[in-house]
């Protein structure tokens, strides 16, 4: 279970940090009117659009179900809490558009141990980002 919580915390770091590089350099939703530090093109795009929250909220509900179809168990042990299904490998989805899902599973296990060392340091690196746009008010660049 702790796995596959770094696991998605890593992969939305990773988003997230991408996003924040790129949203303050180049802009094209919303007619180029959210500027100023990515920290807060969220609130912006809030006060344009009334429902984006809900947009947000409800693609990362369809994410969230994805997982629990395809991981958890229906059934919930003693305590009262599911656990994830035996065959289920962390973070599967089996969403894999572009193919990058190697064939054989030496070459997986590797890519899921960049991957997951890529998310871990791309959590420091959001927090550092953050952190910086709190501090002084500016932009990263």
């Amino acid at each position: 279970k702790i796995r596959e919580a770094e696991l998605k915390h890593g992969r939305l770091a990773m988003l997230a940090s991408l996003g924040f590089l790129v949203a303050e350099a180049f802009n094209p939703l919303f007619d180029g009117k959210i500027t100023g530090p990515a920290l807060g093109h969220f609130q912006q795009a809030d006060d344009m659009v009334p429902y984006f929250w809900v947009a947000v909220l409800g693609s990362v509900g369809m994410v969230e179900g994805q997982n629990i179809l395809l991981g958890w168990e229906q059934e919930q042990d003693a305590s009262g809490v599911a656990n994830l299904k035996d065959e289920y490998v962390n973070g599967d989805l089996n969403f894999d558009p572009l193919g990058l899902k190697p064939a054989d599973e030496e070459s997986f296990n590797v890519m899921r141990t960049k991957e997951l060392q890529n998310g871990r340091l791309a959590m420091l690196g959001i927090a550092g980002m953050i952190a910086q746009e709190l501090v002084t008010g500016q932009k990263l660049f």
